[in-house]
């Protein structure tokens, strides 16, 4: 008898001899002997003595072993007997059979005929269903189930589709997949540096023609997305040229009022030509613009259409201000300077106090550095500042004068008990404005100089870096940060910050930790407050027609609490003034809804909602470009489709010989029934019926006893 048992499930090759009930008991057989024992004993205790009190011997023997095999049986319930029922089924091999219905199959058909080519593979489904399970799949930028003959896909994903697939059939008995395709993909990984698990050959269909076309094409366009005014910014295009040695093209960009901003004369030297052009261009003006790459078209060439790409260009006019005010000339400020101006969204003005003379309302942030002090308090400053909503980051040093410091800002009050204390920084791990970065970075930095001195967080504060003093690790902050409405406020206890760099790049060679941290902060300072009480929010504002578009939408109560109980209704118009009203969907506390993949062009939107006897809009637009990639290469791949099938124990085989492939997959060693065995156990102590059938047993005994005059 086993002493173990499984439960759930299995699978087995197929094995007549294969048991289909078993007990099983977690103790040594021996044991059953010894029910078998107290059952006899507990008998013989009874009737030992009344053998001949029956007229017949046979009701004397039948009420013994009665009693033996009622108080045996239940012996052995008490040892815990489990029985296991098995079950086998029959499973039949699974095919797959994936179709591209990319946009760029309709260029294979020109080579195939696509009626002979579907009539076909019909039949191949049709035919491979009498002995097998055939699933049907088409993919392209999705994967979707049954087969489409529409190739209408702008992006192919060849090695996401077959994951998914061995995903979803990981628990059948995989045998085959079917992959028809012209081998060319430009979304996701190579399928060939892919790892698929081991089970079930692949087997590849190569629709397309191989042969080097006559063909001009832009193959890619790079630049920055976003950009600001006054900038300048390179525009890299990739020209290829394919079965036109010797010939010249011409590679012009225009922006989007037609003039040329960019125009060469390329000489073709081989038949698979590539080269890449860099074109730089000023931001002259603010707002959303296309240019357009364009390469000259050869004699003969066939497609046309991949002889030109678009890039949009988003150009900001919101360059953040940012003013850093010095009590004193101090390589802090450089510092300070230096990590800020990293940053192309930052225009960073550097004065001492003494000469510091301007409307402190037009900066986004500004830094005091041992301000204010005795010798300039910088009243006037921190209250223009309040008085505009500017966040201040005050860096207190020995100059800082700390009452005058206490008096302008609550988010940390200093008590000084007079000199200077050196203090490194810990991170504090439960601080969520901001991921500060490399924690170890930077708590192995040089001490600041802070102030010697009891230290008090003030209201809505989070300290980022607390101070450790020798080997000594404190709840002081050293660098403690404050989320107000309208003014945010920083403090950093200490100055010192130009030793951090100089650390930083002996160690490193660079900057990142430090310069990453000062940015940071700045950036959590320096945000804008959005008190609208009512928004609509996009990730950006220029997509492509296979991305898809969501859009957030926010309502504030009279608190600044986010709330949803009304519905939003919002309004989506082109170009030609087609509008498609929309309920939103309400998510958490705010509201959104995905707009999927709109055709190019430009749209606006508008999301109302009505709560508390007020009604609220808010309105944005952005653009949707046309994105050509299918078209960009037609020359079909049979090289990744024939080693794709070689890795996976499958073969490739052209389009016109697909009726081939039923054969090949019938012969295939992998395509074979098994059997799932499916186990379960169950406790005989769970049984009710058997403790009533040693029951009954026992009130045999007794009526028959009763009968023959024993009782």
């Amino acid at each position: 008898m086993p002493n173990e048992f499984c439960n759930g499930p299995s699978l087995y090759l197929y094995n007549p001899n294969s048991k289909h009930l078993n007990f099983i008991i977690s103790y040594p057989w021996w044991f059953i002997l010894i029910c078998l024992l107290a059952g006899m004993f507990v008998s013989w205790l009874l009737y030992r003595n009344k053998k001949q009190a029956f007229s017949q011997q046979k009701i004397f023997w039948l009420l013994a072993g009665l009693r033996a095999l009622s108080f045996s049986g239940l012996c052995f319930l008490l040892l815990a007997p489990l029985i296991r029922f098995s079950k086998n089924t029959e499973i039949k091999p699974t095919v797959v059979v994936m179709l591209d219905r990319s946009s760029s199959m309709k260029h294979g058909f020109r080579k195939t005929d696509s009626v002979q080519f579907r009539k076909d593979l019909n039949d191949l489904v049709k035919d491979l269903s009498t002995d097998y399970l055939v699933k049907t799949y088409s993919f392209g930028n999705e994967l979707l189930d049954e087969l489409h003959f529409d190739y209408l896909d702008k992006q192919t994903d060849l090695s996401s589709p077959i994951e998914t697939v061995l995903s979803t059939h990981e628990n059948e008995n995989l045998g085959a997949i079917v992959l028809i395709s012209d081998g060319i993909f430009n979304k996701g990984n190579s399928p060939l540096s892919v790892q698929f698990p081991a089970k079930g050959s692949v087997y590849t269909v190569g629709v397309g023609d191989t042969s080097i076309q006559k063909d001009a094409l832009v193959s890619r366009v790079f630049a920055n997305k976003l950009v600001y005014l006054g900038d300048r910014f390179a525009i890299r295009s990739d020209i290829a040229v394919y079965g036109a040695k010797g010939s010249q093209v011409q590679v012009n960009i225009k922006s989007q009022n037609g003039s040329v901003i960019g125009n060469q004369t390329v000489n073709v030297n081989s038949d698979r030509f590539t080269q890449s052009i860099e074109t730089i261009v000023d931001a002259k003006q603010a707002g959303i613009f296309a240019y357009t790459v364009t390469v000259s078209q050869l004699d003969g060439e066939q497609n046309t259409a991949n002889n030109s790409q678009q890039v949009f260009i988003e150009v900001l006019d919101n360059k953040e201000s940012i003013l850093i005010v010095g009590n004193a000339p101090h390589p802090d400020l450089y510092a300070l300077r230096e990590a800020l101006t990293k940053n192309k969204n930052y225009q960073v003005t550097v004065e001492l106090a003494a000469t510091a003379k301007d409307n402190f309302g037009k900066y986004n942030l500004i830094i005091l550095h041992n301000l204010p002090s005795v010798g300039f308090n910088a009243g006037g400053l921190i209250q223009q500042a309040k008085n505009a909503g500017v966040s201040l980051w005050f860096i207190t040093g020995s100059q800082t004068a700390i009452p005058l410091f206490n008096q302008n800002q609550d988010a940390l009050q200093i008590t000084a008990r007079g000199g200077m204390n050196d203090a490194q920084g810990i991170l504090n791990k439960d601080f969520v404005f901001f991921n500060p970065g490399n924690a170890s970075g930077l708590q192995n930095l040089p001490p600041l100089s802070i102030p010697f001195a009891d230290f008090k967080p003030g209201p809505n504060t989070q300290i980022l870096l607390s101070q450790k003093l020798g080997s000594l690790n404190t709840s002081y902050p050293l660098w403690v940060l404050q989320s107000g409405q309208p003014q945010r406020i920083g403090v950093t206890c200490g100055e010192g910050l130009w030793r951090w760099r100089l650390y930083e790049f002996q160690q490193s060679s660079k900057h990142d930790v430090v310069d990453g941290l000062i940015t940071k902060t700045a950036q959590f300072l320096s945000v804008k407050q959005d008190k609208r009480p009512f928004r609509t929010i996009l990730p950006k504002t220029v997509f492509s027609e296979n991305e898809n578009i969501v859009v957030d939408a926010e309502l504030y109560n009279a608190n600044y609490e986010l709330v949803n109980e009304p519905n939003v209704q919002l309004s989506i118009n082109n170009e030609q003034n087609q509008k498609q009203n929309i309920e939103m969907n309400k998510a958490g506390n705010s509201y959104n809804y995905n707009l999927g993949n709109l055709s190019a062009g430009n749209y606006n939107y508008t999301a109302t909602t009505q709560w508390n006897g007020k009604t609220y809009s808010s309105t944005g637009s952005f653009k949707v470009y046309a994105q050509n990639l299918e078209d960009l290469n037609t020359t079909a791949d049979f090289g990744t489709l024939n080693q794709m099938a070689q890795t996976h124990g499958g073969s490739f085989v052209f389009a016109e010989a697909l009726n081939t492939l039923k054969d090949k997959i019938r012969k295939d060693p992998e395509m074979k029934n098994l059997i799932r065995t499916e186990v379960q156990t169950d406790p005989l102590i769970n049984w009710k019926w058997l403790f009533g059938f040693f029951m009954v047993l026992l009130g045999i005994e007794w009526f028959i006893r009763k009968r023959s005059g024993q009782y």
